[in-house]
């Protein structure tokens, strides 16, 4: 009996990881739905700056919603796509909406050439399973 009553504490232990991902993912779709409505009022507030401060805001604020909807997807489907997904997604947000200096954007480049080097040759099929 005592045996059986620490199998049961030690599953527990092991699924309570689980479930804190899950709440965490919650509270960060929650976060989602303010980021988009944030963008729809980014869209709608056209005529209050120029055009590159407007197109700046815009892609900055939609590439933050989508790297948190990539990294609640990372929460809920642990996968290594989803994982390098998020890193690429989170390195070009960096390239697209911010202002960085040519080397910082080579170097940049070159980590997204290795991430897609390490998706299409290092992955098996075993690593895209939890996708489906």
């Amino acid at each position: 009996m005592p045996n059986n009553k620490r199998e049961k504490w030690h599953n527990a232990v092991l699924r309570m990881p689980v479930f804190l991902e899950k709440i965490a993912a919650v509270l960060l779709l929650v976060g989602v739905i303010y980021g988009i409505f944030n963008l729809i009022l980014t869209v709608i507030n056209f005529g209050g700056s120029s055009f590159d401060v407007y197109i700046e805001n815009l892609m900055s604020t939609a590439f933050s919603v989508i790297i948190v909807i990539e990294f609640i997807r990372m929460l809920i489907r642990h996968s290594m796509n989803t994982v390098v997904e998020v890193l690429i997604f989170a390195i070009a947000r960096g390239l697209v909406a911010g202002h960085e200096k040519p080397l910082n954007a080579l170097i940049s480049i070159i980590a997204i050439a290795i991430l897609l080097a390490c998706r299409k040759f290092l992955f098996h099929d075993f690593d895209f399973e939890e996708e489906i």
